[in-house]
């Protein structure tokens, strides 16, 4: 009972911790990384959302002739038709080829939304009085044609019913005429399969799975007999890109923590050699990141890509503070744990809230995901700071190595350690003073050498969008093949044009194909497709109905015309399933669409309806010098979006808030600075730590040929935070040890190698992530925090002397280092 009382809290935590898990979840959408405010955003979200080939998979099949690529691309389709479990629909060519009676519904359709002069010249066409000279004419053509494909449309639409007087690519869109351009290249030899998932299988957890099953039919395929010979098939499309995206997420996951791990146990046995410590530090890193993932299970709910990254940078910085306890425990002795937590909770507070402050300042830096990244950071920080104070320490201290006695007994009645225990040249006798000119020589030399390769080299920024690409993708380079094959160049950008009704979305169309006719016209833009053709028009069905149920009616006549003039009953099938769905129609008190799943296939990629109304997709090719005000972004409901503009987008959102970020980042640590040491002139010292430091990232980006980038950009608040750390555990170890360097060394100054080690690691481990960006974060990162170590371990006790005058005692003399002027000990003369 008494083990109950002393234990409940425990029971309470679990509560929030088994929520916290409970309520989390993965995502790998890198839109979602990004601030939806912003127009490309918003669109590239809506294009996702609504528009059908958004959540394809595609099959590229490329072959050395026609023959073979449509045969391997038939034979695909009916493999993976067959897996009705995995897969909802499969298309490797127009579906009206497979479908023919579709054909009839597309056209009746398309016929209601010409426009009223279309229909006048129809009616007189079909009339009593016209209608035979008409198919006179037509099969006179019959007989003298030498096109294959004008001989086959007349032979089954001698009516003209596939021919209209607007012509469907008037304004863009495509329709019948272009269908067969979407699946195959010119030559034929590259072909594409369009396979559409279940909708169970589109998860997170899902997409890896379905894709191999997918691919595992395809290799069955492949292998069986008769598959054409040389034949190279290729995956690209939300699927293949999602799937890539999940397993990247857990392979980073898995390497960057075991990884780090890793390299914290050989860290710490290399310096202390002691297991219980080890098993007892690695434990205590576990603990804290589950009550962090429960943590942002319960704030979040959902962890994106790049917040995945927080894992490692979390376990690098966690450690920092178990091996600063456990380094000055091993000094002071195990039975010494409430002196090492009182002595040292100060310096880890204050380095746990700069930290924790510099990571959350990250969700005003304008980019969603890395805010989220710095939440969870910052959480876990602080969670990282209690933990091994109060978890770690007393596990440490059972299997800790106990001091000498003497050394124990010195210390207690105030006196210093032995020479003998001291490290480096201070130990032998040879003092301060050569120490410090050691010390400020390099830092003049890295000054003049930095300096002139910041000037004459500044890292470059990258105005593109790599940094959120995948660093291994094979469905990007599919995807560039694709774009190659069918000669699109440059991926156009999306124009969306939204509207309350079908009317409004076709008014704004039609203002739309004016603007961009126009800027063709001056070379503006390349080219562009609106699918006007493809768009319901209300005022024209209601006023088109009347005339095709009119003409339906003329039914038989037109039967006796077309065997009068010696047509086929084959001749007449199209125009009498054209007129029975003209017959069928109502009066409609809405818009018609078309019903057909043929229909429905083509016209899903180009209009979707939203819960704010409706949504049309158009395409622009920009010209190679595209001007800004050159796209109308200006216009009412009308949104032009793309990836190329992205990157421009959001360069200038963080740009314009990194200049306050780090302003703010700055304030915080200035005023947690003053908060830890008191005074000015250590705050100063500090400062001057960090901005050398950040000196030397950027010497080593121009030597490195490095390019700061949409994601990297954050590493510099976040190195601000991280660095500060440093700074603080060496003024405050100086204080404590009365400015006794070899003291400092051979406790916090080791300890601090071991934290560096492991930081280092921890944000290493992430150059090696498959999403570009987080990549080169922890590459800066990692660069970052070595310079920051040389910067406050090696340098900054130098700065201190110089700044102090004779404080420094480096041969066991000890003085207060007190701001109220305490007894100094005058500086040893040079040996």
């Amino acid at each position: 009972m008494k083990a109950l009382r002393r234990w409940w809290w425990l029971g309470l935590l679990a509560v929030p911790l088994v929520l916290g898990l409970a309520r989390l979840r993965f995502d790998v959408d890198v839109l979602n990384l990004l601030p939806g405010d912003l127009p490309a955003v918003r669109g590239l979200k809506l294009h996702q959302e609504y528009f059908a080939d958004e959540g394809e998979l595609i099959i590229t099949v490329k072959a050395p002739d026609p023959d073979s690529a449509e045969a391997a691309a038939e034979q695909l389709a009916v493999a993976l038709r067959a897996a009705t479990n995995r897969v909802e629909r499969v298309m490797w060519r127009p579906p009206w080829l497979d479908h023919p009676e579709d054909t009839a519904d597309f056209l009746a359709w398309l016929w209601l939304n010409q426009p009223p002069a279309a229909w006048r010249e129809l009616t007189e066409r079909l009339s009593p009085e016209h209608l035979p000279a008409h198919l006179d004419a037509a099969r006179e053509r019959l007989g003298t044609s030498l096109s294959p494909i004008e001989l086959a449309r007349l032979g089954f639409d001698p009516l003209g019913l596939t021919s209209f007087p607007e012509g469907l690519d008037a304004v863009g869109g495509g329709g019948l005429s272009g269908a067969e351009d979407r699946f195959a290249s010119a030559d034929g030899c590259f072909r594409l399969v369009l396979v559409k998932p279940h909708a169970d299988r589109t998860g997170f957890l899902q997409a890896s799975v379905w894709l191999e099953e997918v691919q595992g039919t395809v290799d069955r395929c492949a292998g069986s007999p008769g598959w054409p010979g040389d034949v190279r098939v290729a995956y690209t499309g939300k699927p293949a890109f999602l799937a890539e995206a999940a397993g990247g997420m857990q392979r980073d996951m898995q390497s960057s923590v075991l990884g780090t791990l890793a390299v914290i146990a050989a860290l710490f046995w290399l310096a202390h050699r002691r297991w219980g410590p080890l098993l007892g530090l690695l434990a205590m890193l576990q603990v804290v990141l589950l009550l962090t993932l429960a943590l942002g299970g319960l704030f979040h709910g959902t962890i994106n890509l790049v917040s995945f990254g927080f894992a490692a940078i979390l376990l690098g910085l966690s450690v920092d503070y178990g091996l600063v306890l456990y380094q000055d425990l091993a000094a002071a002795g195990a039975p010494a744990v409430v002196e090492v937590r009182r002595r040292n909770a100060r310096a880890i507070s204050g380095s746990a809230v700069t930290t924790a402050a510099a990571f959350a300042l990250l969700n005003f830096g304008g980019l969603p995901g890395l805010g989220q990244l710095g939440t969870l950071v910052a959480m876990g920080v602080l969670v990282a700071a209690g933990t091994m104070m109060y978890g770690f320490l007393p596990l440490a201290a059972r299997g800790c190595a106990v001091s000498r006695p003497a050394n124990r007994e010195r210390e207690a009645n105030g006196g210093p350690l032995p020479l003998s225990n001291l490290s480096g040249r201070a130990a032998s006798g040879r003092g301060w003073p050569h120490s410090r000119m050691w010390a400020l020589a390099p830092t003049g030399v890295l000054l003049l050498v930095g300096g002139w390769m910041v000037l004459t080299r500044l890292p470059p920024v990258d105005h593109g969008t790599q940094s959120l690409s995948p660093r291994h993708s094979q469905a990007e380079p599919a995807l560039r093949e694709i774009s190659r094959q069918f000669g699109r160049g440059e991926e156009p950008l999306l124009v969306l044009v939204s509207g309350r009704d079908e009317a409004a979305v076709h008014r704004r169309l039609e203002a739309l194909a004016t603007r961009l006719q126009t800027a063709q016209a001056a070379a503006a833009i390349a080219s562009f497709e609106l699918p006007l053709a493809l768009w319901p028009n209300p005022d024209w069905q209601r006023a088109n109905l009347p005339q095709a149920q009119a003409l339906a009616g003329q039914r038989e006549a037109v039967r006796a015309a077309l065997r009068v003039a010696g047509f086929a009953a084959e001749g007449g099938a199209l125009a009498d399933r054209v007129f029975a769905r003209w017959a069928a129609a109502t009066d409609p008190t809405g818009v018609i669409w078309p019903a057909d799943a043929s229909s429905r296939w083509l016209t899903e990629r180009v209009a979707a309806r939203t819960p704010e109304g409706w949504l049309a997709l158009g395409t622009v090719q920009p010209a190679p010098d595209l001007a800004p005000g050159t796209l109308p972004a200006d216009m009412d409901g009308v949104l032009v979006c793309g990836w190329q503009l992205l990157g421009e987008e959001l360069l200038g959102r963080v740009e314009a808030r990194m200049t306050w970020l780090i302003a703010g980042v700055g304030g915080a640590l200035l005023g947690c600075l003053w908060l830890t040491f008191g005074r000015w002139t250590d705050v100063a010292l500090a400062v001057v730590a960090l901005a050398f430091g950040c000196g030397l990232l950027l010497a080593t980006m121009a030597a490195l040929g490095w390019s700061w980038n949409l994601m990297n950009l954050t590493a510099l608040p976040l190195l601000l935070g991280a660095g500060v750390d440093y700074a603080i555990h060496v003024q405050l170890s100086l204080r404590r040890h009365g400015n006794d360097l070899a003291a400092v060394r051979r406790t916090t100054g080791r300890a601090l190698l071991l934290c560096a080690g492991t930081t280092i690691a921890a944000f290493g481990s992430l150059a090696f992530s498959s999403n570009a960006g987080l990549a080169s974060l922890g590459q800066v990162c990692a660069v970052g925090v070595a310079a920051a170590l040389v910067s406050a371990l090696y340098l900054l006790p130098a700065w201190r002397y110089a700044a102090q005058g004779n404080s420094i005692d480096l041969h066991g003399d000890r003085n207060t280092d007190s701001p109220r002027g305490r007894r100094r000990v005058p500086k040893p003369e040079r040996l």
